[in-house]
């Protein structure tokens, strides 16, 4: 029950991890680890496109730390662009299931 973003920092491969709480740097790699943390826990704000009145417009939003948008801010718009990491791939869920 949590997604996990496989990504790479020039040779160091980890992953990083959404348990529905939280946000975690999993695996060896201090690099990674360092170029992730100033991301971690504080609001990552972005551009996004929504229709308002039946108009595509562009709109900020903020992602606070520990929520599901905030972990697909980090993997989608923060890390490739803002801190030079590669997503790999990303798999996992958040509902329950046995």
């Amino acid at each position: 029950m949590a997604l996990v973003a496989m990504v790479m920092y020039g040779a160091e491969k980890g992953r990083i991890c959404f348990d529905g709480k939280k946000i975690f740097v999993q695996g060896e790699a201090p690099g990674l680890e360092a170029a992730v943390a100033p991301f971690l826990n504080r609001p990552l704000t972005y551009r996004a496109r929504e229709v308002v009145e039946g108009k595509e417009v562009k709109a900020e939003k903020t992602a606070l730390p520990g929520t599901l948008e905030h972990f697909s801010a980090l993997i989608w718009h923060y890390l490739p662009f803002h801190a030079g990491v590669k997503v790999l791939a990303v798999t996992g869920s958040l509902e329950g299931g046995s």
